[in-house]
């Protein structure tokens, strides 16, 4: 072999390296540079969106305990006193026996609300029964599911049944129910 094919086989080979470099190896490590690169922008969004995911999952379970904590301990403001279902839910059947006698007396409103407060609807209950009644009515206004408090409670015995074993007791229960004119205005 001569020199000179020995230089145009060199130089082909080198040829043919930068050519095979230029046109095969260069672009390849680009598209896997650019695929690392996606590769790591999406690994990134992935992380981000199970982050995110935990915590829609932590917003989640939040809101399941405040509507917990809102059905159970928050009471319903209504935007009138609705004092009809009131004495509806509070009234005891009279049988003789147990409750001997029950009353329910509506008070008088006041006229202006305070933008910051409710108003409320006063409401006397007045019976003759035992005292498992008298609870039972207390109980009642307790679990109501609207703002109702009990005001006063007085509770006396006569001394004539002061002997007998379950005797009636007389009770006058003073209740407010509280309600919000202000919201059913527009």
């Amino acid at each position: 072999m001569s020199a000179s094919k020995e230089k145009w086989m060199l130089f082909s080979t080198f040829v043919l390296a930068v050519l095979f470099v230029t046109f095969f190896i260069f672009p390849n490590y680009q598209d896997a540079n650019s695929a690392n690169a996606e590769a790591h922008t999406l690994e990134e969004s992935v992380m981000q969106l199970e982050r995110r995911q935990a915590e829609v999952e932590e917003l989640r379970n939040e809101l399941i305990e405040l509507e917990a904590y809102v059905k159970e301990e928050c009471k319903y403001v209504p935007d009138s006193p609705d004092m009809s279902s009131i004495i509806k839910s509070l009234s005891l059947d009279i049988d003789g026996y147990k409750v001997v006698d029950q009353s329910f007396t509506a008070g008088v409103a006041p006229k202006q609300q305070d933008k910051d407060n409710f108003m409320m609807q006063p409401l006397a209950v007045t019976m003759n029964a035992d005292f498992g009644s008298i609870y039972n009515i207390i109980q009642n206004v307790e679990t109501m599911n609207r703002f109702i408090k009990i005001s006063s409670l007085r509770i006396t015995r006569s001394e004539k049944e002061a002997s007998i074993e379950a005797p009636t007791l007389d009770a006058a229960i003073g209740i407010h129910a509280m309600y919000d004119a202000m919201e059913a205005r527009p």
